[in-house]
């Protein structure tokens, strides 16, 4: 059976009342709990934006429903906290293994996901006890790049090592970050790209840059200026997770050199400058 939170409901029908107090905390119903008993459940949800918030509801739900069944499969198209996933200083939390273990525990079988940034490659996998399926988005990312460019042919570009999987069908290339310091301010960490390194074969020729997220876009766009001094023609960005973290993303890499920007929905976008692909999953 399938439970569909107002955040999915482009996975179908939704199922399951969240509203909120005047004081904002949540409040979940689920009103066809008792159909669940003894059912393998699988359940759909988005936890971004507001992760935080969207973690909590979920849990409301989880910590309901395993009262009535013992096998609950988890569907989010983008997993939040994936970006600490070691110790690099004494003393951080690593959210990674944080949430991972929290699902678990809250009756999580099977968390299947698309391009979980701390995996760096699709596949199964086991974190923190939990068992995670990772779906990646790569081959429709680039069935778009070729339906844009038509005839011409292009280069695939990952932008760091990290998303070089995203290139190995088309025997494309990666980028390397250099100096990437993160920076921290009172109350946040900005990461900082100072810029790219990599010799690849793009000078007269298209380019498409395709990487697994898209956060403050700062990668992105040194990726662009690096491609530009190297005298690559026409460019394209395309990206599983559209975070755009800050005032016109988007917009920014845009206007930096790219002249199509492409995502899909495992974050939902309301940007009419964005090419939106749809991303379907059943479980």
């Amino acid at each position: 059976m399938k439970l569909i939170t107002p955040y999915a409901t482009d996975f179908g029908k939704s199922n399951i009342i969240i509203k909120h107090f005047p004081d904002t905390e949540s409040y979940v119903l689920i009103p066809s709990i008792k159909s669940l008993k003894n059912k393998k459940l699988a359940i759909y949800h988005r936890l971004f934006p507001e992760p935080d918030k969207r973690i909590f509801e979920l849990l409301l739900i989880l910590s309901r429903v395993k009262k009535e069944t013992k096998y609950i499969e988890l569907f989010v198209p983008y997993l939040p906290y994936a970006r600490q996933d070691r110790e690099n200083k004494i003393g951080e939390a690593v959210s990674a293994d944080v949430l991972c273990e929290l699902l678990r525990n809250f009756g999580v079988k099977k968390l299947i996901t698309y391009d979980c940034h701390f995996l760096s490659r699709p596949g199964k996998f086991s974190r923190a006890g939990l068992s995670i399926e990772n779906i990646s988005a790569g081959k429709q990312l680039l069935a778009h790049a070729k339906k844009y460019f038509g005839k011409e042919k292009f280069v695939v570009i990952s932008p760091d090592e990290g998303a070089s999987y995203f290139t190995e069908s088309a025997q494309g290339h990666s980028l390397k970050k250099v100096r990437h310091e993160s920076k921290a301010t009172k109350n946040q960490i900005h990461a900082r790209i100072h810029k790219m390194e990599g010799e690849v074969p793009v000078r007269g020729k298209n380019v498409c840059i395709l990487d697994d997220i898209i956060s403050t876009g700062g990668t992105i766009i040194r990726a662009i200026e690096h491609l530009k001094s190297r005298g690559a023609k026409k460019i394209i960005v395309g990206t599983t997770h559209g975070v755009f973290a800050g005032e016109k993303i988007a917009e920014k890499i845009l206007k930096n050199g790219c002249t199509h920007l492409f995502v899909t929905n495992a974050i939902e976008q309301q940007n009419s400058s964005l090419a939106q692909l749809f991303i379907k999953q059943s479980i």
